[in-house]
């Protein structure tokens, strides 16, 4: 899909159900592994970005 997001495809496409538009986009095994970078990338700036997290009871 070349970065068009699956939801993006299925409305300019007409779909009305993006299980229709999936039938017919064949995702590579690259851009799986892309996706799966990013994402990692991402949690890791937020872990690493990330003040410890304290909850306050209150009674």
């Amino acid at each position: 899909m070349n970065g068009v997001p699956l939801p993006v495809v299925a409305r300019l496409l007409g779909h009305s159900d993006i299980a229709m538009t999936m039938r017919y986009a064949h995702v590579g095994d690259r851009e799986i592994e892309e996706a799966a970078e990013r994402v990692g990338q991402a949690i890791a700036s937020i872990i690493d970005g990330a003040a410890p997290a304290t909850r306050h009871r209150s009674h």
